[in-house]
């Protein structure tokens, strides 16, 4: 059974315990954050508000990262240097060149570094990949990204550091909408140009985006892909995504994944996702399939899970967006 704790007690970790509850590899033993008074949320396992306290005194063989994204970098290298194995939520790190400087972690201190890219284990994403290379859909012609989500300056007056470039990296690109600019990639195929825009126009109080549109060209194939995300919506809808091909066209749509007929219209339900209860069902319900395959590829000494390098693709998508917003001209990634 691994022993595990959880760094950080704010919005995303209840999922995190959550998982490791339900999980037959895991157990947790210890939670740290600092701030004393949230002592009594997690009942039955040592609490600290020092993280090299705990490292120090706990024989841990996992760590989650549920931290600001800016203090993702700095923790990661502090349990790794200890021999840890760590679970980090996205993003990885604010910047893609930071992500360069994890890329031999594992290597050199004999651990695993799983990133919370959940999004690849939904039932949807599983089964649109392995769709993907089916000669008789026809050349594939390209996909389509859609995220409409709310988020008001409550959401930042809570957690100051979100609205913040140097704390938080970006606004929707890296805190909503990474999630989906990965699976874009990751289903469709590595993209080597974009054309975007980034605007920010229902937060003016804080330094980040709220609305993004972009035009992405694969790599060696004519497809191409338009994406468009915002947290300026009234509500929080269901991401979509679309995979086009010649004869058919797929769409994850509500949690489901639908094919289409080109040519007679016609709609075939394929598969469904996990739903998460609760007021986060947008969300997705796949953190626990993404840890605890994590889990199992410690027991197991197996590769199965998101690791830094694949990870950082949504990284350099991430910072080509944004660079080629200034520079109003499309970019290579």
């Amino acid at each position: 059974m691994l022993k595990v704790a959880i760094i950080g007690l704010g919005t995303v970790s209840p999922i995190h315990r959550q998982a490791v509850e339900d999980s037959k590899f895991a157990k947790l033993i210890a939670v740290c954050d600092i701030d004393k008074d949230k002592e009594s949320i997690v009942e039955g396992v040592n609490f600290y508000t020092d993280i090299e306290e705990m490292l120090d005194s706990e024989k841990l063989d996992c760590v989650h990262i549920c931290l600001p994204h800016f203090l993702h970098f700095p923790t990661i290298i502090q349990c790794a240097k200890k021999g840890i194995n760590v679970f980090t939520e996205k993003p990885l790190t604010l910047s893609y060149e930071e992500a360069t400087k994890l890329f031999d972690l594992e290597k050199t201190y004999h651990i695993k570094i799983g990133v919370c890219l959940q999004n690849r284990y939904n039932a949807t994403s599983i089964k649109l990949k392995s769709l993907m290379h089916n000669k008789d859909y026809g050349k594939f012609l390209g996909s389509k990204g859609i995220v409409t989500w709310c988020r008001t300056m409550d959401y930042y007056n809570t957690a100051p550091w979100r609205g913040k470039i140097k704390l938080a990296g970006s606004g929707v690109l890296m805190n909503q909408t990474i999630h989906t600019l990965d699976l874009l990639s990751y289903i469709g195929g590595d993209f080597d140009k974009i054309n975007a825009k980034a605007i920010n126009f229902t937060l003016p109080l804080t330094e980040i985006e709220d609305t993004v549109v972009a035009y992405l060209k694969y790599k060696d194939s004519e497809a191409t892909s338009i994406y468009f995300a915002t947290i300026g919506h009234c509500a929080n809808s269901n991401v979509e995504i679309e995979m086009v091909f010649e004869k058919v066209s797929f769409k994850i749509f509500d949690n489901k994944l639908y094919k289409y007929d080109t040519l007679t219209f016609e709609q075939e339900f394929i598969c469904e996702d996990k739903k998460l209860d609760g007021s986060k069902h947008y969300y997705g319900a796949s953190h626990f399939f993404a840890i605890d395959s994590f889990y199992a590829a410690i027991v197991h000494n197996t590769n199965d899970y998101v690791n830094v390098r694949q990870a950082a693709v949504s990284l350099k998508l991430i910072e080509t967006i944004m660079e080629s917003s200034q520079e109003n001209i499309e970019k290579p990634v």
